[in-house]
């Protein structure tokens, strides 16, 4: 900016200003330290054309009241029109920020139809001819029926037996809620991380928890999504609690479900569950979220 006058009268000064403006000069008042108004001059091309203006400018002439008052309202319509700009762009910007919020994970959207085609293929987990393939023990063909052959096939050459019973699921209730807390809990992994930082978690998860199971509980037909969903929901709840950064808070009342339905499980009252497997998952998603958390850095630093 370079300065083109100083004028006495404010007044007077934004009548410069704006007739300036209705012919195309943008300009600046500011009060000087002597009380008068300095009139500057944004683009230093226009000079020479705000010198002429100014030569011939007198503020009791109506036509340079004219040109203000015209000026004055152009830039009531500048500002309208604006804020319409504003408003159009903060309704966009909501619009798609709903649209991502609506948008499931690609990972987690991967697992949900691989649960949904392997639940159907199965049979809604009746058809054992199909359900072996996904066991974490191998199931073996034996004179009326199936028997539990030896789990030593996954180091020998069935290693996805370690993550596949997670695709088996018995029953609509079962699959439905397994899917309805993995679409959430997972996305939201997705949205903060990565898919391939979700993809991780949940083949870690998904090991540990059926091994687990299997050494705790023996050869079981054992399967579902929910060792994954409360590794998740662990993770959440404990990265949420000790990193004032992360975005997402589990609430009490949800802590509270999920740790009395894990207990329960246990009793034997709920039916037949994997309780080693949730067991399996809630420890892995704990110790995740506090190691990833920094809470342990931060506590030795002090």
């Amino acid at each position: 900016m370079r300065l083109l006058t100083t004028v006495a009268e404010q007044t007077d000064a934004k009548t410069l200003g704006d007739a300036l403006y209705s012919d195309g000069v943008v300009t600046t008042i500011k009060e000087t330290r002597d009380g008068a108004f300095a009139v500057w001059v944004h683009d230093e091309d226009q000079m020479e054309q705000a010198r002429a203006f100014l030569d011939g400018f007198d503020p009791s002439v109506s036509r340079f009241s004219d040109m203000a008052r015209k000026a004055r309202a152009q830039r009531r319509q500048e500002a309208k029109a604006d804020d319409q700009l504003r408003a159009r762009t903060q309704k966009i910007r909501r619009q798609i920020e709903a649209k991502q919020n609506m948008r499931i994970g690609s990972v987690t959207a991967g697992l949900i139809v691989i649960c949904v085609v392997v639940f159907f293929l199965t049979g809604m987990g009746k058809n054992m001819e199909v359900v072996r393939l996904f066991t974490f023990t191998p199931l073996v063909p034996v004179r009326g029926g199936l028997a539990f052959g030896d789990v030593s096939a996954i180091w020998t050459g069935q290693p996805w037996r370690l993550v596949t019973p997670m695709f088996l699921h018995f029953g609509f209730m079962h699959i439905f809620f397994n899917m309805w807390w993995l679409k959430d809990l997972g996305t939201a992994i997705e949205r903060v991380f990565s898919s391939r930082y979700l993809l991780g978690f949940v083949l870690v998860t998904a090991v540990f928890s059926h091994v687990l199971e299997y050494a705790i509980s023996g050869p079981t037909t054992f399967g579902g999504m929910s060792g994954v969903v409360y590794g998740l929901f662990a993770f959440v709840w404990i990265r949420g609690r000790l990193d004032p950064s992360f975005p997402y808070r589990m609430p009490q009342q949800l802590v509270t479900f999920m740790l009395i339905w894990l207990g329960l499980g246990f009793t034997g009252w709920v039916g037949p569950i994997a309780n080693w497997v949730h067991t399996g998952g809630l420890m892995v998603g704990a110790l995740w979220g506090v190691i990833s958390s920094g809470y342990l850095g931060r506590k030795l630093r002090r």
